[in-house]
């Protein structure tokens, strides 16, 4: 009986939610531009995807020869932001302090571009099966940085947020990475969901297709942490992709942070006409991300 209880209880902790207080606005000026680019400079990168097309990504490494971790990130909508706006995130430049974290911490950071061009009104629909889509080109990035030679290619983590957090589900159903971390992620094409609402209540009614979203979980291996905040509507459809990893016994994380706006994870990113403040919380979900991906297989 004894062996029972400890085996159920080791199983609720691979799929947990948590809920973390906060919302308090920071300075975000002491937090960025701490790495300096002599130590390590922007690589500028275009890698080649399924059919030919080139996406493009910016990478910093710390110093060293490695081989490092490497974390890959891949943003919200839409895709094509193209080089410049990939340098100014990786290097700081809007007020974000995670990609140079990432960087004191060892890691090997990538921050990726795919392909644009996304129907938004058919967002829910599958695509065709013959059709190359920014699945192709997150697959086509992660074969990219496991073949450089300062990248542990045992040590890929991915992170996507918002249709960033669509792009990492479809990749890891793909291919395994070590970890993937989700910033309130939009996964309204890998779960087959739609919301009957508009404005602030567009999620309202969600439904998802069940068939499809059983089927794209079924090939998942790599562990997952999900981050949204109670101000991001997108917790609406966040909180059914955890429980459909968690009821087809993955290892998934939950957490949800206090007065989080969508995206709060990543802090500012310059967004033309958004208000987006650094948290304090966006500084604790920074520091749960990196204690997950030390070992996610086991957080707690």
């Amino acid at each position: 009986m004894t062996l029972i209880w400890t085996l159920m209880a080791a199983a609720a902790c691979l799929a947990e939610v948590r809920e973390f207080p906060g919302g308090k606005q920071l300075p975000h000026e002491k937090y960025i531009h701490v790495v300096s680019e002599v130590e390590s400079p922007i690589e500028q990168v275009y890698i080649k995807s399924k059919d030919g097309l080139y996406v493009a990504a910016a990478m910093r490494r710390p110093r060293g020869a490695g081989p490092f971790p490497a974390l890959i990130h891949f943003h919200g909508a839409p895709g094509g932001r193209g080089m410049e706006q990939l340098t100014g995130w990786v290097r700081g430049d809007h007020g974000s302090p995670v990609f140079e974290r990432f960087l004191k911490e060892g890691y090997a950071v990538i921050v990726a571009d795919y392909r644009g061009g996304l129907n938004f009104s058919r967002i829910a629909e599958a695509p065709d099966p013959d059709q190359i889509t920014y699945t192709d080109d997150a697959v086509a990035v992660v074969e990219h940085v496991r073949e450089l030679a300062y990248v542990d290619a045992a040590r890929i983590h991915v992170y996507g947020v918002s249709l960033g957090g669509d792009v990492v589900m479809h990749l890891i159903h793909r291919l395994k990475v070590r970890a993937a971390v989700l910033g309130a992620p939009a996964p309204f094409r890998f779960l087959g969901a739609r919301g009957s609402g508009t404005g602030a209540d567009r999620f309202k009614n969600l439904t998802v297709d069940a068939e499809r979203t059983a089927r794209n979980v079924a090939p998942v291996e790599t562990p997952v942490l999900i981050l949204v905040g109670t101000k991001d509507s997108l917790i609406a459809i966040d909180r059914p992709l955890h429980d459909a990893l968690e009821k087809a016994g993955k290892k998934v994380w939950l957490e949800i942070y206090e007065g989080g706006y969508h995206d709060f994870v990543i802090g500012p990113q310059g967004q033309a006409g958004r208000s987006e403040p650094l948290l304090d919380v966006t500084l604790t979900a920074l520091e749960n991300t990196l204690r997950f991906l030390k070992d996610p297989g086991r957080y707690n």
